[in-house]
């Protein structure tokens, strides 16, 4: 029994471009960027809004 040999295609490693790589890297640091502003958002938004915030700057600073 021989072993069935592998297409041609199957043989080389599936290569990634090099612009597919920068515009995976990009959209990713796309999503972290935007990520970390709505995280900031919320915090400074919290504590703008829950009328505490002088007291918590002063006693924390």
């Amino acid at each position: 029994m021989e072993l069935q040999k592998l297409s041609k295609e199957q043989e080389q490693p599936q290569i990634i471009t090099l612009g597919k790589r920068i515009a995976r890297a990009m959209l990713l640091s796309a999503v972290t960027v935007t990520g970390a502003l709505i995280i900031m958002a919320v915090v400074l938004g919290i504590l703008f809004f829950s009328g505490e915030t002088a007291e918590f700057i002063y006693m924390n600073f």
